[in-house]
């Protein structure tokens, strides 16, 4: 064989070696894909909790300035009652019964 034969194998090899590293290693073509959709949904994940923080934020803004919000929530999900009110619960309520 002559050299420039040689040399055409060598550089023959060297480029299935490397196009097999860009495409079918782990950390070629098809990882980046896969990192890249990783990120994508990540992206999506944190602007979700982002949206989620600036609510919740409003909502401690307005539960420590808005007097008559705080004891409308208190009422709501604590079931309070005022000094002068009475609750009523009918007898024949189906969600109160136990099974």
């Amino acid at each position: 064989m002559t050299i420039s034969r040689l040399l055409s194998v060598f550089f023959l090899i060297l480029a299935f070696f490397l196009g097999w590293r860009l495409i079918g290693h782990e950390e070629g073509w098809s990882s980046r894909q896969d990192l890249r959709q990783h990120r994508d949904v990540l992206a999506m994940q944190l602007k979700e909790i982002e949206q989620k923080n600036i609510e919740l934020s409003r909502e401690i803004r307005r539960l420590t300035s808005d007097r008559a919000y705080l004891e409308s929530v208190i009422r709501v999900e604590m079931h309070f009652l005022r000094p002068d009110e009475v609750l009523y619960i009918p007898q024949n309520d189906v969600s109160r019964r136990s099974p």
